[in-house]
């Protein structure tokens, strides 16, 4: 008789006794075919013979379930411990109060034992012995029962031999049938490289940050030391050039009177966008903000920055008639006007052309653009030329003078307002440049 007959026989019993249930159907046979008297005594021999086997073979069947189970479980156990000892990472259990169960190698190689044994042998207080913060074991119990598991918690830990370093732990609770705590289960790595690195880095960029605070400090300080002789210098040079004292004698003399003061003017504008540079590196800028007329600024701007080249230059202005005040600061609107339209009119030759318009983008924010038929650069060159003190032309005998600071202080002041400014340009075909401000700065927006 196989054992897998008699199994089918059990689960068809159900509930009840194996043997209960072939002597209920000895009972119905004789109850549907009546036996004779001399054939009692076989009958019930055989069906003796029929329970003995029966049980036997269920009783072999159960063995064998649960043999089978056992080595399933073993070989689990067995393949679960390779896995966890081959680990790199380690690999822990601990009793809610902080003790140890088990460990691998890995962790203990991390936390400076010889051996897990010897790690749960002497490591018996996590809390205490282990984290540098003794409130973080707390905090780790906390955390995972709360959400059932436990991410990132990152920790300083206490080494063997007293050094320190940083851990990172993934943990969960686990729990049995009856969800009764069994004990926690996680992994740690060793993340110290990463977190010196990343302190190092904090470290260069506060220090980077320093050095830009006190470079601006340095020149804001030594502004006044540039300008006051250079403001005596442009001072003496308008009144020698007005006459205010009497003529200047003899004709050429009034030409290098003009030529002081036209290159003191140039040296004062040269100094006052360095230190302007220098304190929007620092985080020292700040704006003056008003509710500006678009127009009016652009018109403004062309007049004082470009008014040398507008003789020589075909200008053309398509500002929208429905564009909504601007809300910026006007001394900065300014500069970053006058910087774009200086470079326009520079590089532009004779009779060139300039157009000068202004529109709402699409989100609502204001776009000003200036476009030139002028020399042009490269794609590849645009990137430097919003670099500071990165002069396109760097040969001494360079045609176009400038320390390369305009574009790069526009850019600068762009962004300080939060905004973007863009360089779209062909060498031989012209430069057009954009500026776009965020809709928050649309004055009508900002104020619905």
């Amino acid at each position: 008789m196989s054992t897998g007959w008699v199994g089918h026989l059990v689960a068809i019993a159900g509930r009840k006794t194996f043997v209960f249930s072939l002597a209920s159907g000895f009972l119905i046979g004789i109850a549907i075919a009546p036996i004779a008297a001399n054939e009692w005594r076989g009958a019930v021999i055989a069906f003796g013979a029929l329970c003995i086997m029966a049980g036997t073979a269920r009783r072999a069947y159960v063995a064998e379930i649960a043999a089978e189970t056992l080595r399933n479980k073993l070989q689990d156990e067995t393949s679960y411990h390779a896995f966890v000892d081959s680990a790199v990472e380690g690999f822990f259990r601990t009793t809610r109060d902080g003790r140890y169960l088990i460990c691998n190698p890995a962790l203990a190689q991390i936390y400076g034992y010889p051996t897990p044994d010897q790690l749960t042998s002497e490591l018996t207080d996590i809390a205490s012995t282990l984290y540098v913060d003794p409130s973080r074991r707390p905090e780790f119990v906390r955390l995972t029962e709360k959400d059932g598991v436990l991410r990132d918690f990152v920790s300083q830990i206490r080494r063997r031999d007293g050094s320190i370093i940083w851990i990172s732990e993934n943990a969960r609770k686990v729990t049995d049938e009856e969800n009764q705590f069994l004990f926690y289960e996680g992994t740690v790595q060793d993340i110290t490289g990463v977190i010196e690195s990343e302190q190092a880095i904090r470290q260069a960029l506060q220090e980077t940050r320093e050095a830009v605070r006190a470079k601006a400090a340095f020149l804001a300080a030594m502004s006044h030391e540039l300008k006051t002789p250079l403001n005596a210098v442009i001072g003496f040079s308008d009144l020698m050039a007005q006459g205010t004292f009497g003529p200047v004698e003899p004709p050429r003399y009034r030409e290098y009177i003009g030529d002081i003061r036209a290159n003191g003017y140039r040296l004062l504008g040269m100094i006052n966008d360095i230190l302007d540079i220098s304190r929007i590196e620092g985080g020292l800028m700040t704006l003056d903000e008003e509710s500006l007329v678009i127009a009016d600024e652009i018109h403004a701007a062309w007049a004082g920055e470009a008014a040398s080249a507008a003789g020589s230059l075909e200008v053309s202005f398509d500002i929208a008639d429905s564009l909504s005040p601007l809300r910026a600061d006007p001394r900065r609107l300014k500069q970053i006007l006058g910087h774009i339209f200086s470079n326009a009119a520079k590089f532009t030759a004779k009779n060139g052309l300039v157009r000068v318009s202004a529109r709402h983008t699409q989100d609502g924010g204001t776009a000003i653009s200036v476009e030139d038929n002028g020399i042009g650069m490269a794609p590849d060159l645009i990137t430097h030329a919003l670099e500071p003190f990165r002069q396109l032309d760097n040969r001494l005998a360079r045609k176009f003078d400038g320390a390369g600071l305009g574009l790069p202080l526009a850019n600068a002041l762009v962004k300080l307002h939060g905004g973007r400014l863009s360089i779209d340009s062909t060498p031989g075909a012209g430069t057009k440049v954009t500026i776009e401000f965020p809709p928050a700065r649309t004055a009508k927006l900002a104020a619905a």
